[in-house]
């Protein structure tokens, strides 16, 4: 079991702006696709300010990337963290395989203790399956109530400051908000 507090965060749709791209599923294909993907500028300074101002939580990126085909994928996320989040070392960057559970691919498993900051329910809720804690980002095209149930649990926005996000996160993850009770979107008190 993991006694320190881990923050797991996405890259699609939470760091970098994926979803903004002119045919983004088809586009995802070429090559410089992910490497020249805009940030969420706000989201990124906000995980930065997190990594200088609470050296306890160890923050990891936790992203799908593309098996095989384009063969550049993993290299140009590297390529797109070392230059917006160079904090973030090689270390502390996990890919998985798009469509599997993301805790799967946690050393040691998940526990309440580790936070998953994701714009995909679908990520969100598997997460809290295995025992872990989910906070949803809103970004520009999510959370609208146009297909599926809405988050109601935890979350942050990507248009808030990054003062804004960092202290929100900060809140949720030492529980000044009441521990989690619901494993259907992560209610709390």
């Amino acid at each position: 079991m993991n006694t320190s507090t881990r923050l797991f965060v996405d890259m699609d749709g939470t760091l970098a702006r994926f979803h903004d791209e002119v045919q983004y599923l088809e586009r995802m294909w070429e090559k410089d696709f992910f490497r020249n993907l805009k940030p969420f500028e706000n989201m990124v300074k906000a995980i930065k300010q997190l990594a200088e101002q609470e050296p306890e939580i160890e923050i990891y990126i936790l992203s799908a990337a593309i098996d095989g085909e384009p063969p550049f994928c993993y290299r140009q996320k590297n390529q797109w963290l070392d230059e917006q989040l160079p904090e973030i070392d090689n270390f502390h960057r996990i890919f998985t395989k798009v469509g599997a559970p993301k805790s799967e691919y946690i050393p040691g498993g998940i526990d309440k203790n580790d936070f998953l900051l994701d714009d995909y329910n679908k990520n969100l809720d598997e997460w809290l399956e295995f025992g872990g804690s989910s906070v949803k980002c809103v970004n520009n095209i999510n959370h609208k109530g146009r297909i599926g149930k809405l988050w109601d649990g935890e979350l942050v926005r990507t248009e808030d400051t990054p003062e804004r996000i960092c202290s929100q996160l900060t809140d949720i993850i030492y529980g000044s908000r009441g521990p989690v009770i619901s494993k259907t979107y992560g209610g709390r008190r």
